[in-house]
């Protein structure tokens, strides 16, 4: 058991440091990673599940990972496309070879997103225990624009707990934008990020996978 949440956090990058993508900033953009019909079939499936409204309002006070960051966004279970691709060998050994460690999904379907309306949004936060890489894959943007509804992310901070960002925000984060059809691989256990709010008029779509990397070192 770690002493702080800056020990928990130097743990857990030495866990995984040796990952390419954390040299890089935490993440990789791809084109063409999904094929045009798995990419429709996942927003068809994204636009019919059942869906609920995800909100929370009150500040966070978790400082590692985890915790309940404050957000509003419409969440959706993903359903049999979506479960084909993410329990897909083929995707597997694919995001092992990027951070060159096994790995394996956590669970057995991932989820949609839906940021609709201006306060659309979601706050500072790691991802929960077990969620070390997250695939997010775009669907649908109907006004796609860099400075709103785009991820922010703090890559000189892997070690710095969240608390002390909230609160001093002392480096500048890295705004990355992703266009429909395009996916990432986010080291989301590790890098501090967000959604910023997408604002009035505005639907955005995406497809979230959790994968876990497995102990045993680098593959």
């Amino acid at each position: 058991m770690s002493c702080c949440p800056r020990c928990a956090l130097q743990r857990e990058l030495c866990r995984v440091g040796d990952s390419p993508l954390l040299a890089e900033g935490g993440l990789r953009v791809y084109d063409g990673l999904l094929d045009s019909p798995t990419l429709r079939a996942l927003q068809a499936e994204a636009a019919t599940g059942a869906a609920r409204l995800d909100r929370h309002a009150a500040a966070d006070t978790e400082d590692v990972r985890g915790g309940t960051p404050p957000r509003r966004l419409i969440s959706v279970a993903g359903g049999a496309a979506q479960q084909a691709l993410f329990s897909s060998p083929a995707l597997v050994r694919f995001l092992a070879a990027e951070v060159r460690y096994p790995v394996r999904p956590l669970g057995v379907r991932g989820t949609y997103s839906i940021y609709t309306g201006p306060d659309a949004h979601l706050g500072l936060h790691r991802d929960v225990e077990g969620c070390d890489l997250a695939l997010i894959v775009c669907l649908r943007d109907t006004a796609p624009r860099p400075d709103r509804g785009a991820m922010e992310i703090w890559p000189d901070d892997y070690t710095t707990p969240l608390g002390e960002l909230r609160s001093t925000r002392r480096s500048a984060p890295r705004t990355v934008e992703l266009l429909p059809g395009q996916a990432m691989l986010l080291h989301g256990g590790i890098v501090p990020h967000r959604i910023q709010p997408v604002g009035a008029g505005r639907e955005r779509i995406v497809a979230i996978m959790c994968f876990e990397i497995r102990s045993g070192g680098s593959g």
